[in-house]
């Protein structure tokens, strides 16, 4: 047996959850390796897999229909779910997927480059193309992405932390994202004209670039579906670019290169929605939440997003806005 543990986790943990998959899998292990909290890699000399542990069988199960769902409407590009005997596992209140293990390539995929910043949103596209025709399917399921409301909420909560974030962020540059969030969301607001007429797709949710795997054949893959919604195409791609414009340098002319991204940049309610700053309110209300900005490295990557970088996001801002209300 050999058990990789996490730094900080309760060894005795690994111990249960060994022993509880030797008496229930129909399978000799010989290895568990934490990957992040709940997820782990499991081996034997045969086999790896993933096992992910869910809050509750209906999550579990969700992920295992739209997964194989997916994969009937012809996109394979995703790990599929296996199967080990007729009932689920259940270990210390939460349900046990398993999942066929991408052997990733040494490299990981990043948003470093052009090349890979055009594959991944093609991917995307694609993953949209697919789960189209799964709408239907899951309707009843899903929720609904009311993205502006959800932004609401997240400047409102920025806002009420705004006394433990001057400890990190001068005030002039707080006050300056809190009115581009004004900006954003008014002018969103106000370009709803098309929304009920746009086509619905189940969205990914997290966009981010930990989520594509670049397998060792070359071919990229996309996972982790615990936050897929309804919603427009165009909600995707407004995460997809606030992850990667950091790369670029906050480059407009970026977006335009791409194809698939620049066919929204005609759409007002999208260019109002880039100037949002999801990230920032992201993180900061995050790591708030969790007490985290005791944290000196978490902090300090933070307070470059939201300080270092602003000087390049705030020409971006301007050249929206000059195209927005010239």
């Amino acid at each position: 047996m050999n058990i990789n543990f996490h730094p900080g986790r309760d060894d005795l943990y690994f111990n249960r959850l060994f022993s509880y998959l030797k008496s229930r899998l129909p399978m000799e292990i010989n290895q568990i390796t934490e990957i992040r909290s709940h997820v782990y890699l499991v081996e034997n000399k045969q086999l790896k897999c993933i096992l992910k542990a869910f809050p509750t069988y209906e999550e579990l199960k969700l992920q295992q229909d739209f997964t194989s769902s997916i994969k009937k409407e012809g996109f394979e590009q995703t790990c599929s779910f296996l199967k080990f005997g007729d009932f689920p596992l259940c270990f210390e209140n939460r349900f046990l997927g398993f999942m066929e293990y991408i052997q990733p390539e040494l490299q990981s995929f990043t948003y470093l480059s052009d090349r890979e910043r055009e594959e991944g949103v093609e991917l995307l596209a694609r993953f949209h193309k697919a789960t189209e025709k799964l709408v239907p399917e899951f309707e009843s399921i899903l929720f609904k992405q009311d993205l502006r409301r959800k932004w609401e909420v997240r400047a409102e909560q920025f806002q009420k932390n705004i006394s433990i974030l001057h400890y990190f962020i001068p005030k002039s540059v707080t006050e300056e994202i809190l009115e581009w969030s004004r900006i954003s969301l008014k002018g969103m607001t106000q370009s709803t004209n098309r929304q009920k007429r746009e086509r619905q797709v189940i969205l990914h949710g997290d966009v981010a670039h930990h989520n594509f795997i670049r397998a060792k054949t070359g071919q990229l893959y996309i996972i982790d579906f615990d936050l897929i919604a309804i919603g427009p195409v165009k909600n995707d791609l407004l995460q997809y670019a606030n992850r990667i414009l950091p790369f670029t340098g906050w480059s407009f002319d970026s977006l335009e290169k791409m194809k698939i991204m620049g066919d929204y940049l005609t759409d007002r309610s999208f260019l109002y929605g880039l100037i949002y700053p999801s990230d920032i309110f992201r993180e900061w209300n995050r790591n708030i939440r969790a007490k985290a900005y005791y944290n000196p490295k978490r902090t300090t990557q933070l307070i470059n997003m939201t300080v270092h970088q602003f000087k390049e996001r705030k020409l971006f801002v301007n050249k929206l806005i000059d195209i927005l209300e010239p």
